[in-house]
């Protein structure tokens, strides 16, 4: 009984660890096949352009749209316009597309907070 529960407890402990190291982290990314005007979630408009990538958040209203992440926002596209791509199989160009647009957006609303925090209340 002893030889028993000593088994079951070395058993436990070695496949703990395989189980959590099986675990791969799985995304997928869109690419956009054409040029399209796009409204951001936090009210912005952007045109966005053909190969540019974004993480794909969701797909929605049955697979028929996709929501893309840029930085903390999103948006939606039809997902004709998209083609997605898993994460392994993303070239260099394509990374450096989506951290390209994440560092505009960036730059976009710091320049925007700037401009709110010095103007005047009451003056546009």
């Amino acid at each position: 009984m002893k030889f028993l529960l000593v088994f079951l407890a070395i058993l436990a402990c070695v496949s703990a660890p395989a189980r959590t190291a099986q675990k791969k982290r799985f995304a997928l990314y869109g690419m956009l096949l054409e040029t399209l005007p796009v409204d951001l979630a936090d009210g912005a408009q952007w045109m966005m352009d053909k190969g540019d990538t974004f993480p794909v958040i969701m797909f929605k209203e049955q697979q028929t749209k996709v929501m893309l992440q840029l930085a903390g926002t999103s948006f939606i596209v039809e997902a004709k316009h998209v083609k997605v791509i898993e994460e392994k199989d993303l070239k260099t160009g394509e990374l450096a597309s989506y951290r390209r647009n994440v560092q505009t957006y960036i730059d976009t609303r710091s320049d925007q907070w700037k401009k709110r925090a010095t103007t005047p209340p009451g003056k546009p």
